[in-house]
């Protein structure tokens, strides 16, 4: 178990997985024709769907390593959590850019921006691009400790704001979207509830004494 969290702990291998996922399910499809009769719209779905299950892996993680705190795995992945977090802006950006030829004129692109789950993609875009710009250590330093933790809070607002936009783009994508939103209710749920259990042990040990 150690020698995999070393492993998963090791810079270029995060680096290497999360470049080789866009090989894997992007490139290596387009460059052997897999992508079926409308490539463009293949790589639209599968670009978003990659950039919003990226963020929800790094929203897992801070939950995660408060229930599992002696975790070697979790708590090597959380070495991560800047490189998965700008991942999966640069996957939304894959993802727009896919929207943009979709459309394939400029017409239907001003057309595109009248429909409601448009405008909710491209304000998690916008919080994505926010925090992917910020999350080096000149913006905390510029920022604050304090402040720029408060701004990358705004991760759960665009995680919510993208899983509403990828559940009412198309049928079929409720189904999907519903499955990252379940998880991510329980984490946060099961971290609060150990937040509070420890809160009030605290509280019995101090009026005991």
């Amino acid at each position: 178990m150690n020698v995999v969290a070393r492993i998963l702990g090791n810079k270029l291998v995060a680096l290497a997985l999360l470049v080789g996922i866009g090989v894997w399910f992007l490139v290596i499809p387009a460059l052997t024709d897999q992508l079926g009769a409308n490539p463009i719209e293949r790589l639209l779905h599968v670009s978003g769907e990659i950039a919003i299950w990226t963020l929800g892996a790094v929203l897992s993680l801070s939950p995660l390593r408060v229930l599992f705190p002696r975790s070697a795995i979790i708590n090597a992945l959380n070495r991560h959590r800047r490189y998965i977090g700008v991942s999966a802006c640069v996957y939304g950006l894959i993802h727009f850019s896919c929207h943009v030829l979709y459309q394939g004129d400029w017409d239907d692109l001003l057309q595109s921006f009248t429909k409601p789950f448009t405008w909710f993609g491209l304000i998690g875009l916008a919080i994505l691009v926010l925090l992917a710009a910020t999350s080096n250590n000149w913006s905390i330093r510029q920022l604050g400790g304090k402040r720029w933790k408060w701004l990358h809070r705004l991760a759960y607002v665009g995680a919510a704001v993208l899983i509403y936009h990828q559940s009412i783009a198309g049928k079929g994508h409720w189904y999907v979207s519903r499955w990252l939103l379940g998880w991510l209710l329980i984490l946060q749920a099961a971290r609060l509830t150990k937040y509070w259990a420890a809160k009030a042990r605290l509280k019995l040990a101090s009026n005991s004494q």
